[in-house]
């Protein structure tokens, strides 16, 4: 299985609260919002297949599987 590192400090850098919609290569934040239901509504009209994560002030202890 291949791993992917993807630097959350960089990629999550403007966004301190709330939940964000991931693209699916990791590389750019589609959507942002206070919740994680209001980021999933909005998912809704996005045909692409986005990861959601919380935004925060450190992701050392972040651990995800595909």
């Amino acid at each position: 299985m291949k791993q992917n590192k993807i630097n959350f400090a960089k990629l999550l850098k403007d966004y301190k609260t709330g939940w964000v919609g991931i693209s699916s290569d990791f590389k750019f934040v589609v959507l942002s919002g206070k919740t994680l239901k209001e980021v999933m509504n909005k998912a809704k009209k996005i045909k692409e297949k986005l990861y959601f994560f919380p935004a925060g002030q450190s992701y050392s202890d972040f651990v995800g599987q595909e």
